[in-house]
């Protein structure tokens, strides 16, 4: 079986209990997947226009984002590779949510996990809007199934329910 894990720099452990528990085939083959996104580049032109300036950054400062870039994949790919030891990396340029679904497609993947959204997000932990639009989009066109990592938490509490309505009160 071939499981693609998808790392965010935050995830490795969650990913890491997910297969130990859940997947225990001794024919099973990992690959670490690490996208560095193009987003948040091509923000900044768009920004840097709104100013009159050229879209695109100098040179010597877009040599060393691209640099920054890389060192930060390397360092989220090989702390992936301690907890998965025999893993295969992989690592690509461009939005996260659509190489991850070519990724899974052309690497051949029987399985894809994930986890639903950065543990950073203050949003609700479960419900519809828990799941963020990167995994959303991987849910929707992967070519394998994909199973979701969720970070461990304490007992979901609902809120209380309303009190159960009253007579009405006669009015004067």
């Amino acid at each position: 079986m071939r499981v693609l894990c998808c790392l965010d720099g935050t995830n490795v452990e969650a990913l890491q209990r997910l297969v130990a528990s859940m997947l225990t085939s001794t024919d099973l083959t990992i690959g670490l997947l690490y996208v560095i996104d193009t987003g948040p580049r091509r923000e900044i032109g768009l920004m840097r226009e709104r100013f009159f300036r050229p879209h695109d950054l100098p040179p010597a400062r877009d040599e060393q984002l691209q640099q920054v870039e890389l060192t930060a994949a390397q360092e989220i790919l090989q702390e992936g590779t301690r907890y998965f030891p025999q893993a295969e990396t992989l690592q690509r340029p461009g939005r996260p949510e659509r190489e991850i679904v070519m990724c899974a497609a052309t690497w051949n993947a029987d399985l894809v996990a994930i986890c639903p959204r950065s543990p950073d997000f203050t949003g609700p932990a479960t419900g519809p809007k828990s799941v963020g639009h990167v995994a959303r989009f991987v849910l929707d066109h992967a070519p394998c199934p994909v199973i979701l990592a969720r970070p461990v938490q304490t007992i979901f509490e609902l809120p209380p329910p309303p009190p159960p309505p009253g007579k009405p009160k006669p009015r004067p």
